[in-house]
């Protein structure tokens, strides 16, 4: 009996759930030996890559219909048992002929492409030193951009991987290279030698997580030996390009490492399951890193610093090195077995990565930061109904699966396991873990998977928890409610609401959570006075602990940040937080009031003045670094998109201004601080001035706004900083390009000017802010000229076309920009299938009209209505960016108070 494959996608390039699962269970791939042949590399205009896979196949059932993805220039030759076969290659597909019940091995001699996009084998030529660097990226599909594999989550595959490449290089893969790598003449026609690295067999793999990295690397070596495990000692490494070698803290990176794998060793009984830890910070990366097992990628851009950073910036790396490192286990080890398991691997490392970011690299201010950070993220994505969905998603295809790398996947998923590990304790979890390790090592595992140990070490049955937190969508709104009576309370009353917005269906949610009720001190502080612990399992629930207890000025509902949900203050609290929420000591409580009142200025409960005048007033220099740098980015784009055009420029004024004024409103802070002043205030070299300077020059390029002669000062302003105006600040090229940014967005300064700071700063990262500076003057013919750019060039890599869009769509350019929206939505479908995913994404929400006007939300659903047959992901896409829009209006018809 012969079994057939379901019929493929429209777009041989997506690849259906259903496609897959039928591939899976026909077929699996013990192993996989991939030879690639990378020497003319180093030749810009050599574009192809030879490569040769050699695939044994357990084949279960006679199966039709077969295919091997690969996405590349050409596929020269297949054999199938050492006999040719004709190749059938539609670009992205490669079909086999029918295979009978038993095993088979399939050759394919074939041309990769390199990259430009992020996506496969990214290449990369180093301006500093003409240099060539090569790294794959391949999640979620994009392995079959460097060699035949079958890519899909639950096929693994023993990878062995054997790399010519030119004499000198570094290579890096999963596993460690083989001791009798051997020289090998150089090929025709070059005049370099070359070298062959090969790669001892890995575990089983997905192809999503084979990697490779190679090039004339800096490499600072070092090793890890687990505490508790006898002979278990685990060669590390940490590599950047050459020309970045200077600003390579290798001694903190390694000692890191070492740090997170003793907690990890140690909190999952269960041992390092690679060969090796290598970590590689790579250019032009499209994300902050990647878990290859035993070969880790990381964002250079983001990480290796060059510059003055502060506390915070070293907190998220750490998080992101202990976020990967997770994933050695949690996502390597055991691997989802279709992307509606994504949130089994990136909840849990979102997670995890913060817990040991606070235990192990000893940033006790990991969860404040995440409170105020990574779940406004979350709430982002969860309140819009085009980008809301259950943490354990639908994922029908491949496009899908890239969109369900969010908000929700990753900071909600992680918010909802400290709810979980609330609920059963920290212990029950971690064990849970070892044990979910120790039966699916190697393989796959899902939901069921997880809750069957989850249940069987806590001892209570858990889907009816993950029923409630796993399979509804949207944030539930807890709201409280006081009777208080000669000082003190007669009742306090818990009430939580929600409306799943895929289903309709109300929502109840179970919270363990810590009510906090907080009264001024003698200081004047806001100190919490009681700890109030309340199990929140129904629509209300009187907490009767309360009862009795003197009246208190503030009410934190979810003090602790124990669960995920929206808060509504009571309106005593809401005014006593508009008031003195600067008396607010306790970070943790301090960076819940401002996100519930970021979210308040959202869901268009409180005017865009409110919110903007608060942060002003409020947010001193004793803010968490994150939290400030949050709240600064978040006052500047609510006074630009949420406020009406008078109050956006009196809203931008006080964000600029140097002085302080006495509010005469009730209910409104006593003091509103202006951006520049609170600046000139901070401490020298201290983390709130770097903060704060950054954040001003972002709101001086938006001064536009405020007519020429305010333009003209805001200018002369910023040269001050560049003159050196703020003692302790330190100019590095990170801080003179936003200044020149500010300036070229006023129109303020020469082409002449930004090339002599680009040959100052000739790094690849220099070219890029050139490149941003340059096109971001508000001049109609430039504006013209990028755009054209975007649509036509092919050549330009991720990271360019980042600093492209950015040029393009400043707020303040609004009036520049407005008429590119028609032009935008014809265009939008051939943005969509001439580009890969990856480059379509960033040009569609880049250059979607985010500071428009009703008639650009009226246009762009008149599109979504006459283009029905747009790709799923496509619209998905233009929905998300519809409702920040929608948002952004109805904000503005709210009115806005005075100042």
């Amino acid at each position: 009996m012969t079994t057939t494959a379901p019929a493929r996608s429209d777009s041989p390039t997506n690849l259906r759930h259903e496609e897959v699962s039928w591939r899976s269970s026909v077929c699996r791939v013990p192993s996989s030996h991939v030879a690639v042949d990378v020497t003319g590399a180093t030749v810009r205009h050599e574009a192809a890559f030879g490569v040769r896979c050699l695939m044994r196949l357990d084949i279960r059932q006679r199966a039709e219909g077969l295919w091997v993805d690969f996405v590349g220039q050409a596929v020269d030759s297949l054999s199938v048992d050492g006999q040719p076969v004709p190749v059938a290659w539609d670009g992205a597909r490669i079909d086999l002929p029918v295979l009978a019940p038993g095993e088979h091995t399939v050759e394919i001699a074939a041309r990769g492409l390199y990259s430009n996009s992020g996506q496969g084998l990214h290449r990369f030529h180093d301006p500093v030193d003409g240099a060539t660097y090569l790294y794959t990226h391949f999640e979620p599909s994009d392995a079959r951009r460097a060699w035949p594999v079958m890519e899909q989550p639950d096929i693994k595959t023993r990878f062995l991987l054997e790399v010519t490449h030119p004499r000198g290089w570094t290579v890096m893969s999963n596993t460690l290279p083989q001791a009798d790598a051997s020289s090998r003449p150089a090929p025709t026609g070059t005049d370099f030698g070359c070298e062959v690295t090969s790669f001892a067999a890995s575990g089983p793999l997905p192809s999503y997580l084979t990697a490779l990295t190679a090039g004339p690397w800096h490499r600072v070596t070092g090793q890890w030996t687990s505490p508790s495990r006898p002979g278990l000692t685990i060669p590390l490494s940490w590599s950047c390009r050459a020309s970045l070698a200077e600003h390579l803290d290798a001694t903190e990176l390694l000692d890191l490492t070492r740090a997170g794998l003793d907690l990890y060793d140690r909190a999952y009984d269960y041992g390092f399951p690679w060969d090796s830890y290598d970590s590689v910070l790579v250019p032009e990366y499209n994300l902050g890193a990647m878990e290859n097992p035993g070969c880790v990628t990381f964002n250079e851009e983001l990480y290796l610093f060059r510059g003055p950073v502060t506390r915070s910036q070293r907190a998220g790396r750490a998080n992101t090195i202990l976020h990967e490192m997770c994933h050695m286990w949690f996502g390597d080890l055991v691997t989802p077995t279709w992307w509606e398991g994504t949130w089994l691997k990136e909840s849990f490392a979102d997670h995890q990565g913060t817990w040991a970011e606070a235990e192990a690299a000893g940033y006790t201010e990991a969860w404040v930061s995440f409170a105020s950070t990574r779940k406004a993220w979350a709430y982002l994505e969860d309140s819009r109904p085009a980008t809301t969905h259950p943490i354990v998603a639908q994922v029908d295809d491949v496009e899908a699966a890239r969109q369900a790398f969010d908000g929700i996947t990753y900071a909600k998923g992680a918010a909802v396991l400290k709810q979980l590990v609330a609920h059963v304790g920290q212990d029950t979890f971690l064990k849970a873990a070892g044990l979910l390790f120790e039966r699916r090592a190697y393989g796959n595992a899902s939901l069921d998977d997880f809750l069957r140990v989850l249940s069987q070490v806590s001892g209570r049955d858990m889907h009816d928890w993950a029923r409630a937190w796993l399979h509804t969508a949207g944030p539930s709104v807890i709201t409280d409610e006081l009777a208080v009576q000669e000082g003190r309370l007669v009742s306090l009353t818990l009430r939580q609401e929600g409306t799943d917005p895929v289903t309709g269906q109300g929502v109840l949610r179970p919270h363990t959570l810590v009510v906090g009720l907080y009264s001024f001190d003698g200081d004047g502080a806001l100190v919490r006075t009681h700890r109030l612990p309340v199990a929140l399992e129904t629509e209300r629930v009187d907490v009767a602990e309360a009862v009795g207890l003197p009246a208190p000025d503030l009410v934190v509902v979810n003090d602790e940040d124990l669960t995920y949900a929206v808060v509504r203050p009571d309106d005593a609290s809401l005014a006593c937080l508009i008031s003195s929420l600067g008396a607010l000591r306790d970070p943790m409580a301090r960076s819940l009031a401002w996100s519930m009142l970021h979210n308040l200025v959202r869901d268009a409960v409180i005017d865009a003045a409110l919110f903007v005048q608060s942060v002003l007033a409020h947010a001193d220099d004793d803010t968490e670094p994150s939290t400030l740098t949050e709240l600064l980015n978040q006052a500047l784009r609510v006074a630009c998109r949420y406020a009406d055009p008078h109050m956006r420029r009196a809203l931008l004024e006080r964000l600029l201004a140097d002085d302080s004024i006495e509010s005469s409103k009730e209910k409104k802070p006593a003091v509103l601080h202006g951006g520049w002043g609170r600046l000139r205030a901070a401490v020298p070299g201290s983390d709130a001035q770097i903060v704060r300077a950054r954040a001003w020059l972002e709101a001086a390029g938006q001064a536009r706004l405020l007519g020429e002669a305010r333009s003209t000062q805001m200018a002369a302003r910023v040269r001050e900083i560049l003159g050196g105006a703020l003692p302790g600040l330190e100019l590095d090229a990170d801080m003179r390009w936003r200044a020149m940014t500010a300036l070229a967005r006023l129109d303020a300064v020469s082409t002449d000017e930004l090339d002599a700071e680009r040959k100052g700063d000739p790094t690849a990262s220099g070219i890029t802010h050139h490149l941003r500076a340059s096109t971001s003057m508000p001049r109609q013919d430039l504006k013209a000229e990028v755009f054209d750019r975007l649509l036509t060039e092919t050549a330009l890599s991720n990271e360019h076309i980042d600093a492209l869009v950015a040029g393009f769509g400043v707020d303040a350019h609004r009036d520049l920009t407005a008429a590119f929206t028609s032009r935008y939505l014809q265009e939008l479908q051939g943005l969509w299938s001439g580009h890969g995913q990856e480059i379509a994404t960033r040009l569609v929400v880049g250059l979607f009209p985010a500071c428009g006007d009703e008639s650009d939300a009226q246009s762009v659903e008149d599109w979504l209505a006459k283009h029905p047959e747009a790709p799923s992901a496509l619209r998905r896409l233009i929905l998300k960016s519809l409702d920040d829009l929608r948002r952004a209006l109805t904000a503005r018809r709210t009115g806005s108070a005075d100042l």
